[in-house]
């Protein structure tokens, strides 16, 4: 009798997601037309839709076409009464939105981590970027039905584990306990470019898409990979750290230890380290004229780029060539259907997807170069917080 029961309520949780999906992809829709499209007798999917009403997942919207009785009553997802929170942890900030479940935000707060940060500090102005968030739409939590996050470094989404974030030098930490407990909702948690991947997905350009990847190119470089429809995480959750794969015989060192690394070269952060090695072997750049060596922030280069100066516009073209030989070794060991471009960098798309476009057609297959899409995300800046917030959006439409 206990497997019956269980059976019982799992066959329900199965049409009530499958009812929830027409409506999200075809609403407003009549329950009419959702029997008939899913072959659920009229009275399941009434009994259905009735659990969803009171849960407020979905509302009413007036009338259709009546085919000859009464005028059917349509059905869409209820956006202005459900939110989510999706956090974005960045390397140097974090940014939090409030999100309806159609993935529109509402709201945003980013908050910049103190200088040298450690474990609590990141915790506490992660904290504070949620509370502010909510705060800034005059709200309270009563809406929110989660909170999504997307988290730097390797991430047990099994366990909801932080296992290790080496700009922080965090190890095993319970990141769902810790939120969970302090604002008293559900929180699902996975790796940051991860969550951009799943968010393109839902909501952005990769919604079609079958195999693709996120490359998110920032302060670090990490990627997020669709295989066959799903996001993959590997064996370990290790999955997607392209920034840590050999591209140069250049002595740079990476934060991991090694040199040469995609990250430490192409980066954010290694587009500077590149820049002021050329200033010291004595290159020339008007961004002296306005700032410090201490000062200068790849943003400061694109920017004196755009003014004409020469070393700034040769090291962008030279970081495309770099990202074009990261993305090839991407091409010739999955054949994705697209590449994504997020982060920073890809800002200077000026500069760098000549060099990029170029690296890609000299060291890529030609036969994995058919059909294949790189370009830029939809979700551009946003992409940390709406995929994480379809981390949550996610789990209310599957079984």
């Amino acid at each position: 009798m206990n497997y019956n029961r269980a059976d019982k309520k799992l066959i329900k949780k199965i049409n009530t997601v499958s009812i929830l999906k027409i409506i999200r992809e075809r609403g407003p829709i009549s329950r009419a037309d959702i029997s008939k499209m899913i072959g659920l007798n009229p009275a399941t999917v009434s009994s259905n839709v009735s659990g969803l009403l009171k849960r407020k997942l979905i509302k009413e919207v007036g009338s259709g076409e009546s085919s000859g009785g009464r005028k059917p009553i349509l059905l869409e997802l209820n956006s202005s009464e459900i939110y989510v929170i999706g956090v974005d942890m960045g390397i140097k900030k974090v940014s939090a939105g409030l999100i309806d479940i159609d993935g529109s935000i509402i709201q945003k707060v980013t908050l910049q981590y103190p200088e040298k940060a450690k474990q609590e500090n990141v915790l506490e102005t992660i904290k504070e970027s949620i509370y502010e968030v909510v705060k800034k739409e005059d709200d309270d939590f009563n809406k929110i039905i989660g909170i999504g996050m997307g988290i730097h470094g390797i991430v047990d989404i099994e366990k909801g584990l932080l296992s290790y974030a080496p700009a922080f030098d965090c190890h095993d930490v319970d990141i769902v306990s810790i939120f969970k407990n302090e604002f008293k909702t559900p929180v699902i948690i996975d790796n940051d470019v991860r969550v951009m991947a799943l968010g393109e997905k839902w909501f952005g350009k990769a919604k079609e898409a079958q195999n693709f990847v996120l490359l998110n190119i920032g302060t670090g470089i990490g990627a997020g990979i669709y295989l066959n429809g799903k996001l993959y995480r590997g064996n370990n959750f290790g999955a997607g750290e392209i920034g840590h794969v050999s591209i140069s015989d250049k002595k740079i060192k990476c934060k991991c230890g090694e040199y040469g690394c995609f990250e430490a070269i192409a980066s954010g952060t290694g587009i500077v380290t590149r820049f002021i090695e050329e200033l010291k072997q004595g290159s020339s750049s008007s961004i002296l004229n306005r700032i410090d060596v201490f000062h200068i922030t790849s943003e400061e280069i694109y920017k004196e780029a755009l003014r004409g100066d020469k070393l700034s516009i040769q090291i962008l073209k030279e970081t495309g060539n770099y990202i074009g030989a990261g993305i090839s070794m991407l091409i010739n060991i999955l054949n994705p259907e697209m590449i994504l471009i997020a982060g920073g960098v890809s800002k200077a798309g000026k500069f760098i997807f000549e060099g990029v476009q170029r690296a890609v057609s000299k060291k890529s297959i030609n036969n994995n170069l058919k059909f294949l899409y790189i370009g830029e995300t939809d979700l551009k800046e946003n992409a940390g917080i709406v995929g994480a917030a379809t981390l949550i959006i996610k789990d209310i439409f599957s079984v």
